[in-house]
This record gives C-alpha cells, structure tokens and sequence, in this order.
C-alpha cells in the first residue's frame, strides 16, 4: 500500500473521528507559528482543540501571502500531567498542504513528535511541538509554537 493511500485513509478516519470529538466542545482556540527550518516557509495560522479520554485533538489552518496552504489535524495521547493542567503529549499528525502552484491537488502528510503545553493562567495556554513529517521537512523536524485562549 502506498504512502498516498496510508494518509488518505489516515485523513479520512481522522475526518470521521473529529465530529465525535467536538460534540464535547472547543477546549482552546489560538495562533499557531511554523518556524522555518529547512525547506519550510513561515507559516503563520489559527488553531483550535478539544479534549478527548486520553488527551487533545487539535486542528490547525495555515496561509502565506503568497498562497501556500497548510491544513492539519493532531491527535494528541497524553503522556504525563492531568487534565486542564497541561502536560507532554505524543502527537500524531495528517494532513495537506499545497505549496506547488502548478499541483493539480493538495499533497498528504504523516508524522508523529512531541508536544508540551504549559499553562500561563486559567485563561491562556503555551504549546510548542517537534514533529517528523513526510514529505514536508524529512528528516528535519516541524517545529512549531502556539499561544491558546482555553475557553471556560
């Protein structure tokens, strides 16, 4: 099976799942920055995430001036902390992006890292996340920071 069919199944079970996931409501909205390293651009976009039995889902939308596009989808297992509190998570992410103008359709991406989130106030929330994708940045990891607004 190819690595374009394992992420469209991957997108697909993820879509079917994320319904399931917000009934129980939006945990955090926020800004979420990509830094740059390797090939990667900036990217600049929002996020939102709720929480699920074993950790978060999180699902981010990123757009440059110049029209590339990156949509993604995290699951995140809870590793260490509790609830509401933060903690070190095992991230597991899919998506697309669509960084070639001349692509007839978005490309699929896999990967999987680490996220820590730490709490600021009742109110705000800090992540930051390394992650190993294909194809965006391999063998170089995404690295990116998010601030959150944790809804009451």
């Amino acid at each position: 099976m190819g690595l374009r069919r394992i992420g469209f199944i991957a997108l697909l079970v993820m879509g079917l799942l994320c319904p399931t996931a917000f009934g129980a409501g939006l945990r955090s909205v926020g800004v979420r920055v990509i830094l740059p390293i390797g090939k990667m651009p900036f990217l600049f976009g929002v996020e939102a995430t709720t929480d699920l039995s074993f950790g978060l889902a999180t699902g981010s939308f990123f757009l440059t001036s110049d029209g590339k596009a990156l949509i993604a989808a995290s699951c995140d297992v809870r590793l260490a902390g509790s609830p509401h509190v933060g903690g070190t998570f095992l991230r597991l992410t899919t998506g697309l992006f669509y960084f070639d103008p001349t692509a007839f359709l978005p490309s699929v991406l896999l990967g999987g890292g680490l996220a820590v989130e730490a709490p600021i106030s009742s109110a705000l929330a800090i992540c930051a996340s390394g992650e190993f994708v294909y194809p965006l940045a391999f063998p170089l990891p995404l690295v990116s920071a998010s601030g959150r607004w944790v809804l009451p």
